[in-house]
């Protein structure tokens, strides 16, 4: 079983990092490991556990979330003043090497990008690497990284802001994405970016969040008329939905000027939702005031969430910046088509007129309008968009999608234990705690160390492989291993031939005049003194013998000898330090 630590700065209801932070660690759950969600004190920006608590204490604390439904150990963390807005762990190494070690986790799962999580973890993961390296025994852990990349925008952020973003992706994710096992992508954009920084194409894992299909069946008989009933919305007009965090970035200032040039339509009506509370969203606020056709409903929790979705005819998405759009796969999901200015991960998750429209930008009001119009007006291109966007939101269900990481996890694994090491027959037969910490060849043979047990391969060809459990080794005798069979091969060989002018009347004419002219051309090509009757009929038949005495010193060594019941297995001496290494293993299984 997997345990897992996934690694988010804070937890929330509506913001998309987050939630798909949250959604994988309930998916590994629900798929039978042991998962947590590793945070700061923070939801939604509001200090949930006071920090100072934790600092008096081991610095981390831990909590079954009822509103979240997932285990979460929330950690020492603070607002910083640089970079803007960004939350960040305190002493996070130490704390976190207290966790892994607390919730034995083996694998360690980042999100986000420009704070200090990501690095630490690296730093982390390559000082265990390091140790294994030296000679210690640090279990092995696995790390992905999901950065939920996104181009530093100057439309977004000032000159020096911007210049900081960029330098955080060239010196510190390039160094994360370098040491990660798997690079988790939410578009083949990102992959692109990615790989220009570093990554190596097959460590990328598409992952676009996914839309969490057990929250779509959770309350899949709900009235949606009730919901229309309740926030006092005519059910007969079309409903036209903005889903997402009122901010400047996503731009539903530009969904109000395209609300408000269809003020006149009283078929169409204009609902917006997600959480506000800055500046800006009370401008948004204002403005829905003016407009009769606009309902804005603040912050709403899954089961309105997924009334709302069922009762739009269309999604729209004006945003300035977005590297994909979870809200956009979950009306998707629903089968309803989407209006989207295109940027970012948007052109890749919604196609032109295949399960949406594309305008010319954030700012094209114009080209919204028209879009709307013409879907409903247009029945049979709006029922087209509608299956379209269910088949392709069907492909990235989070369910689906944590299950294939979970298994293209499984195989980091084997290669960061150094299972693959241990020859494909026998790694069957090894359990998902067990890794490699050593392995040594020389010559025909080689030795691969686990925790548990010792492989020992030898030959090239026959690749005999036998393995050994710590606990059945009983003794480690030095050993000398002398090769009589040579010896005794070549003075069989020696004796025939000595016998041979005696014995020569069993064979056949024919054979011996075989025989006799290979012995002749032999004699052609080598000199005369080799050929003279001393030599060929006492020095040539001694020399098998000679040979094999030759042979026969320079095998003859010295080596060791593991015994235990049933076990006789010799190593060669110069495995001397894997004896060494076996023997420190026998002597901590002994001890535990």
């Amino acid at each position: 079983m997997k345990r897992i630590g996934v690694i988010m700065y804070q937890t929330s209801n509506s913001k998309g990092q987050e939630l798909v932070a949250q959604r994988m660690v309930r998916n590994f759950n629900r798929l039978g490991q042991k998962a947590f969600l590793i945070t700061s004190v923070f939801h939604d920006n509001q200090e949930v556990i006071p920090a100072k608590s934790l600092r008096q204490s081991k610095g981390y604390v831990f909590c079954e979330d009822e509103v979240l439904k997932v285990p979460v150990i929330r950690v020492d963390s603070y607002v910083a003043s640089w970079p803007p807005r960004r939350i960040v762990f305190r002493d996070f190494i130490h704390i976190l090497e207290s966790i892994v070690d607390e919730y034995k986790l083996n694998v360690l799962i980042t999100h986000s990008t420009l704070w200090n999580a990501p690095e630490e973890v690296a730093k982390f993961i390559i000082w265990r690497r390091d140790m294994r390296n030296l000679g210690g025994y640090r279990d092995p852990i696995a790390f992905c990284h999901m950065s939920h990349f996104q181009e530093p925008s100057p439309q977004r952020y000032s000159l020096v802001e911007l210049a900081y973003r960029t330098a955080w992706n060239k010196f510190s994710l390039s160094k994360v994405i370098e040491t990660a096992n798997l690079v988790l992508v939410v578009t083949p954009f990102e992959k692109q970016a990615k790989v220009k920084i570093g990554a190596k194409p097959d460590k990328c894992f598409l992952f676009p969040g996914g839309v969490d299909d057990e929250v779509f069946l959770r309350y899949a008989a709900d009235d949606a008329g009730e919901f229309l009933k309740r926030h006092g919305i005519n059910p007969k007009t079309r409903i036209i939905s903005y889903l997402g965090t009122i901010e400047e970035r996503k731009n539903p200032l530009s969904v109000l000027k395209v609300a408000e040039s269809l003020k006149n339509r009283s078929d169409i009506h204009f609902i917006l939702a997600g959480k506000g509370g800055s500046s800006y969203a009370k401008e948004v606020q204002r403005i829905t005031d003016t407009l009769p056709n606009v309902s804005y409903l603040g912050e709403i929790d899954d089961q309105e969430k997924i009334q709302l979705i069922k009762v739009s005819y269309l999604n729209i998405l004006m945003s300035r910046l977005e590297a994909l759009g979870i809200a956009q796969l979950e009306f998707m999901y629903h089968g309803v088509p989407v209006i989207t200015s295109a940027t970012g991960g948007q052109s890749w998750v919604i196609q032109n007129n295949i399960e949406g429209v594309h305008v010319k930008g954030p700012e094209d009001i114009k080209g919204a309008v028209t879009a709307i119009k013409r879907l409903i007006k247009d029945e049979a291109s709006y029922k087209k968009m509608s299956l379209n966007s269910r088949e392709k939101a069907g492909k990235f269900i989070a369910s689906r999608l944590v299950a294939e990481l979970d298994a293209a996890i499984d195989k980091e694994m084997i290669q960061e234990n150094g299972l693959k090491e241990v020859p494909k027959e026998v790694q069957a037969t090894i359990s998902k705690q067990e890794y490699v910490l050593k392995s040594w060849r020389t010559g025909m043979s080689g030795i691969i160390a686990t925790n548990k047990r010792i492989f020992v391969r030898q030959g090239y060809i026959s690749q005999k492989v036998t393995d050994v459990r710590y606990e059945d080794i009983k003794a480690i005798e030095h050993a000398r291993r002398y090769p009589w069979r040579t010896v005794l091969i070549g003075a069989i060989i020696s004796l025939l031939l000595l016998l041979a002018p005696s014995i020569q009347s069993v064979f056949s004419r024919a054979f011996r005049a075989q025989i006799g002219g290979i012995l002749q051309n032999i004699a052609a090509v080598i000199p005369s003194y080799f050929t003279s009757d001393a030599f060929t009929t006492i020095l040539l038949p001694m020399l098998p013998l000679i040979i094999s005495l030759i042979v026969f010193l320079f095998r003859a060594r010295s080596g060791f000898s593991l015994k235990g019941a049933g076990i006789n297995l010799y190593l060669s001496g110069r495995f001397k330090d894997a004896v060494r290494f076996i023997r420190d293993r026998i002597d901590d299984v002994v001890e535990a």
